[in-house]
């Protein structure tokens, strides 16, 4: 009986224009996703990425003719690889910084010449990772909700979609008195209820089905474009968590119908509530929310961290003593002259990378309090599922904050390592003077790598895929009960 009511309803929404509607516009908006992605977006950060990580090659290589060059001058900028899954969630990665800095920020040089003493001394400061940002906003991390990827199409247009497919399935048939008909044949009201939701549900699926399959054509029609296997396990499960999102709405719709005796009522009902948890709880509570976590500026970053290096060379000049004692340009230099101009270049470059990585974790902080807020809303928990699992967004663009800290110990070990296999060398980190003056082999030198495996993206994506089967089986259960205690009549 359940699939006859199912196939009874899939007939009805066929012949309905809502199911026209849907059908060209999820097409339409399917097609015009995988034409800009394939025709500008993706070659153009493809191109950017190649020709950045080129640059950032030679450069190392340039460096590894001298292993204490290498050391003083660090591995170069650190870049972010574009995520070829980008049209399902662009995740606002056009936003993003595409790369971390791994640079000093320029050569320095003091003369003195007294009576007492002459010095001489020129140096380049120690390098630390720097985090560029967008100088537009004052978080590129903070979330957005307008890319036409498939995060949008379907977290806002299904949604709607699924609403208009539901909302007359009772109160409809009760104005009609065909809900009594039925229900006079000895059905269950859990059968009612469960072929509606059937039906409605492989209606509904079929215009996303059709509007996916053309969007992935076209997407693996292109030669830029060139899906793993990996990749493409998690476009299946982005489909999955697709049509459980649709559930929701469609529960959500079966739910509030069946609270009605007319159908006006119960869309006034759900288009009201469409709006407050679809569009005005992702694109206003998160902005709303970052006012309870205040950032410190990037003038009043400046600030903290001229103060802290003035702090710094005030300490060890004090007298004097960090000239007086020698220069390390001196043949040969003494080796306490050498650990002192350690001590107060590894401390200013400990100094800044401290100040900018607490500013960055703020900065985290403060986008993970927004997304908690946000996910009040189901788009919300969905766009974060889709971003987790296409490797787009603020999760990805933490992960890739993590390699880059976790590179800077493997580059600073390697340093280390290479320099304790010369015996002529001082072994003092990190100074030009301590370290050794020997090339080092280029192949040997720890590349930076930042891939995204299946395991880890549905391991970033399973608290908002959590959520979203929770709510979906929440909706359930209320529609049930709801179409249980509802009067037929």
């Amino acid at each position: 009986m359940i699939w006859h009511i199912a196939i009874r309803e899939i007939l009805d929404n066929l012949t309905r224009f809502r199911f026209v509607l849907t059908l060209i516009l999820v097409m339409a908006l399917m097609v015009m996703n995988a034409v800009i992605f394939v025709s500008s977006q993706y070659p153009r950060r493809i191109a950017e990425y190649s020709q950045d990580t080129n640059k950032a090659v030679e450069s190392v290589q340039k460096k590894s003719s001298n292993l204490s060059e290498l050391a003083v001058k660090g591995p170069g900028n650190l870049y972010k690889p574009p995520s070829p899954l980008t049209f399902i969630a662009t995740g606002e990665d056009a936003n993003l910084p595409k790369r971390v800095e791994g640079a000093s920020s320029g050569s320095y040089g003091i003369g003195k010449t007294t009576p007492d003493f002459k010095f001489n001394y020129s140096w380049s400061a120690n390098w630390w990772l720097q985090y560029p940002q967008d100088t537009s906003r004052k978080n590129d991390s903070l979330p957005n909700f307008t890319e036409l990827d498939w995060a949008f199409i379907i977290g806002l247009v299904m949604s709607f979609m699924a609403i208009l497919f539901t909302y007359d399935a009772i109160s409809g048939e009760r104005e009609t008195g065909t809900l009594s008909l039925l229900m006079s044949n000895s059905v269950s009201r859990a059968t009612v209820l469960l072929g509606k939701f059937i039906g409605a549900f492989l209606t509904i699926l079929l215009p996303l089905f059709i509007g996916i399959l053309l969007n992935l054509m076209i997407i693996s029609a292109s030669s830029l474009v060139s899906l793993s296997g990996s990749e493409w396990a998690r476009v299946g499960i982005i489909f999955v968590t697709s049509a459980i999102y649709i559930s929701i709405f469609l529960w959500l719709g079966l739910f509030i119908s069946s609270q009605f005796s007319n159908s006006s009522s119960s869309l006034l009902t759900l288009l009201l509530i469409w709006i407050v948890f679809v569009v005005l709880i992702p694109n206003t509570m998160g902005v709303l929310a970052s006012g309870f976590k205040q950032v410190s500026s990037r003038s009043e970053i400046s600030r903290i961290t001229k103060a802290k290096e003035e702090e710094i060379d005030n300490r060890h000049k004090a007298g004097e003593k960090l000239y007086r004692t020698g220069s390390p340009s001196d043949k040969p230099p003494k080796i306490e002259v050498i650990r002192m101009w350690a001590d107060y270049l590894n401390e200013h470059a400990d100094a800044k990378s401290s100040i900018n990585d607490d500013h960055l974790n703020k900065q985290f902080a403060q986008v993970t309090f927004t997304q908690q807020i946000t996910r009040l809303s189901p788009a919300a928990i969905y766009k974060y599922a889709l971003e987790s699992l296409a490797g787009t967004g603020f999760a990805r663009h933490q992960r890739f904050i993590q390699q880059t800290r976790r590179y800077r110990h493997q580059f600073a070990d390697f340093i280390r390592s290479e320099d304790r296999g010369d015996n002529e060398s001082h072994h003092v980190y990190l100074v030009e003077e301590g370290l050794s003056q020997k090339p080092v082999a280029f192949n040997s030198i720890p590349k930076f790598s930042d891939k995204l495996t299946l395991d880890i993206a549905f391991k970033g994506a399973v608290l908002d895929l959590t959520l979203l089967v929770s709510l979906m089986l929440l909706l359930f259960m209320a529609a049930s009960l709801g179409f249980m205690r509802s009067d037929i009549k």
